[in-house]
């Protein structure tokens, strides 16, 4: 399990001033949870593709603005779900 620290979907890391690109192509490695890696790799299957170009694609479009975030509601810690809402959640029992 990845640490609330190392939570790679938590935040944006500050821009840094004179930074840039020295090549045209650059190659990084990234860390998912297991669940989100899984459902990558399936997604990428179905569109004849690698996880590798699917990630690419999917960044360049968020990047390009052809992507957006979907807005949900912030439900405030204090307000737990009610137990209707978690019949379908697995507790681990």
């Amino acid at each position: 399990m990845i640490s609330e620290s190392e939570n790679p979907l938590d935040t944006l890391p500050p821009i840094q001033p004179g930074a840039t690109a020295k090549t045209q192509t650059r190659q990084f490695q990234l860390r998912l949870p297991t669940e989100l890696y899984l459902r990558l790799e399936l997604e990428a299957a179905r569109r004849a593709t690698t996880s590798y170009k699917l990630g690419a694609s999917i960044l360049a479009m968020f990047l390009n603005g052809k992507l957006v975030l979907k807005q949900e509601p912030i439900v405030p810690p204090t307000q737990a779900p009610a137990e209707s809402d978690l019949s379908g959640v697995n507790h681990g029992s």
